[in-house]
């Protein structure tokens, strides 16, 4: 996940948003703000056959409508379209951002924990069958409403009260009910984890807010003094709460701290269901594993010996990311370092991974990190003798009496290539370890997104020759490529002679805008004047278009033509594994994600900011049955013209194979 500089004045990044919203120029592309930007194609058929044998497509699955849900659901009757809509359309895989519990900002990669996921993306539906006891009524589910764009609010509403009432129910049922004993197994198998410390957190940030080190100190401390006191994590925090004065009902402290691991385990069982209905169709899931967590989430609160902490519990440093040549700004996620040096730390790391590698391949999050890291301090000395306090004043224009977004001191590198744990391993020695214990090959299994300047070091370039082989590299989109690459500088992202074995090439991320737009623009900057990088870019696209399109010179100057047999070109590259997502399937103007805006957008008039148009980008939601009807124009669109030009594109490149 590459966080972009969207506009030049915008300054310090989160881990999704940026905390500043200064540009007044963007282009919204919503199903309610503005007419979707589309071309009608007439599909004509693709000859060839394709090489590369991995396919696959990312989309999030909470941006798939769903039946009485505001977002998409596991085992709904539209998730299994959509399933089988891949399974037509030749994928291997589905491609998943992180499912980790959301924030209010709804990105997948603002996460509290590692294990922590995603509740509202289990299917109240279900939970009137027997299988699940009945637990749920259908006069007890929420109405059928369907809405383009979801806040955490409207799913906290339509979810929690009925998680409410099915544990209830669920509490009543006979022990020897299927699934009392499927809850028992989940709990057996992930309390001592994570669990249960993640449980007790819950609990707790519903009283006093979800930031720990604001709360008083002895629940601050509570993990590690139930540990001294060899006592329960639920005991000591009732102890403390009790000392503290507080009015509080033991019995419903733990009903609260149930009901959230009732919800996790009601989350595993449908995700498993929803594997399992994958499988049969081959398909393999890939997750995505982010590198980083808040640093005032469950995992710093329950584990502070892995990350590096002051005596207050802040973190000593933050995680982010040099400047480059073409991104000339640091990027600040904010993150709390780990520590490399702590052995649990090695035992988190490595449980998290096995966790998620039982059912999916794994897309490593900035994985140069593991290499070498931004280690930016939280308090910076200048040769004045000024001290600035936080990220945000570190980075201040210089005129402001900070060192500007650019800078970035040498020192902030810091190698953790060489950290090894007690087994004498580096951190890609138990990468490959965990996914062959697993009975996997680790070169099928992780794919590494090793994008920017620290995948330039001498540091990594060991790692590439050591261990290269053992994992698929991501190349960045081809539309980048061809807009910043061909050049001698940057033969690794360069869109010429795009073959080989051990690496995979996108069409696009959840970050970008579409390939269709992307060729869009580089067409259209033809007919106008350019900029010097304009005029290269030009360049780099008409030689892509001939040497590797073979388009002829009227095809050039089709928009539908170079879309369509761009899309050929990425299935016939000698590479491990093209993945696409579903806007680049398409052929659409559609965007998940725009990174570097604090909560999504202003009103469509790019005024005073409203409710309703401070929506994030992640709950942008397609409406019902949009792969099986066409109506490309107003507020429910449907695509299915689109959606069987691509099936069909994909079976006669892949229909003897």
């Amino acid at each position: 996940m590459k966080i972009r500089n969207i506009t030049a004045p915008a300054r310090v990044y989160n881990n999704c948003q940026s905390k500043y919203y200064t540009d007044n120029s963007i282009k919204y592309d919503t199903f309610e703000q503005s007419k979707p930007k589309y071309n009608a194609v007439h599909f004509t058929g693709i000859n060839g056959k394709g090489i590369v044998k991995q396919r696959g497509l990312l989309m999030h699955i909470t941006s798939l409508p769903a039946h009485r849900s505001y977002c998409g659901q596991f085992g709904d009757p539209q998730t299994e379209k959509f399933i089988d809509w891949m399974s037509k359309s030749k994928q291997t895989h589905w491609i998943m951002n992180p499912l980790n519990a959301l924030e209010d900002n709804l990105c997948p990669y603002s996460a509290t924990g590692r294990f922590s996921r995603n509740k509202f993306i289990v299917n109240l539906n279900k939970l009137t069958g027997k299988e699940y006891g009945r637990i749920l009524k259908p006069r007890e589910l929420p109405d059928d409403i369907t809405v383009p764009q979801f806040t955490l609010d409207m799913l906290e509403g339509q979810k929690n009260p009925r998680f409410k009432i099915a544990f209830k129910r669920f509490q009543k049922l006979d022990e020897a009910e299927p699934i009392k004993q499927e809850y028992n197994n989940f709990i057996n198998e992930n309390d001592s984890l994570w669990l249960d410390d993640y449980a007790n957190y819950d609990m707790l940030s519903r009283r006093y807010g979800t930031d720990w080190t604001k709360w008083e100190k002895p629940l601050q401390t509570a993990p590690e003094d139930a540990k001294k006191e060899r006592v329960s994590l639920n005991k000591r925090i009732t102890t403390v709460l009790k000392e503290m004065g507080k009015d509080i009902n033991p019995q419903q402290i733990e009903d609260e701290v149930n009901l959230y691991k009732f919800e996790q385990f009601l989350y595993d069982k449908q995700f498993n269901e929803m594997t399992s209905s994958l499988n049969k169709r081959s398909i393999n899931l890939i997750m995505d594993l982010p590198i980083g967590v808040s640093p005032t989430g469950v995992d710093t609160w329950g584990k502070k010996n892995i990350f590096l902490l002051d005596k207050d519990f802040k973190p000593q440093k933050i995680s982010g990311c040099p400047p480059e040549a073409n991104y000339p700004y640091t990027q600040v996620w904010g993150h709390s370092l780990y520590n490399y040096d702590s052995p649990e730390f090695w035992d988190y790391h490595e449980k998290s991974l096995k966790k998620l590698l039982k059912n999916a391949d794994l897309r490593l999050d900035h994985f140069v990190g593991y290499i070498n890291r931004a280690a930016i301090p939280t308090s910076y000395t200048k040769p004045d003798g000024t001290v600035l306090k936080g990220a945000e004043n570190i980075f201040k224009p210089v005129e402001e009496g900070g060192m500007g977004i650019g800078f970035f001191a040498p020192e902030w590198v810091e190698d953790v290539y060489t950290k090894k744990n007690k087994n004498n391993e580096n951190m890609f020695d138990l990468f490959c370890r965990v996914a062959r214990e697993l009975g996997k090959k680790p070169e099928d299994v992780y794919i590494l997104e090793n994008f920017g300047p620290l995948a330039k070091t001498k540091a990594y370039k060991q790692f590439d020759k050591k261990y290269g082989k053992n994992f698929i590299s991501q190349r960045v989109p081809i539309g980048m490529g061809i807009k910043d690459s061909g050049t001698k500088k940057d033969k690794l992202n360069s869109p010429f002679g795009m073959n080989d074995p051990h690496i995979a090439i996108l069409t696009g991320n959840h970050d970008l805008p579409s390939l269709k737009e992307t060729l869009d623009s580089l067409m259209n900057v033809q007919n106008k004047k350019q900029t010097r990088a304009e005029k290269k870019s030009s360049k780099i696209f008409d030689r892509f278009c001939k040497e590797e399109l073979k388009l002829t010179e009227d095809e050039r100057k089709n928009t539908d033509d170079v879309y369509l047999n761009t899309m050929k070109w990425f299935y016939t590259r000698g590479v491990k594994q093209v993945q696409t997502t579903l806007q680049d399937a398409l052929g659409i103007y559609w965007r998940p994600n725009i990174p570097g805006f604090w909560n999504g957008m202003q009103d469509k008039f790019l005024q005073k900011p409203t409710k309703e148009a401070l929506l994030p980008y992640w709950s942008k939601v397609f409406p019902k049955d949009f792969l099986s009807r066409d109506n490309v124009s107003g507020i429910n669109p449907g695509y299915k013209s689109f959606a069987d030009r691509y099936t069909k594109m994909m079976e006669d490149l892949y229909s003897k194979q």
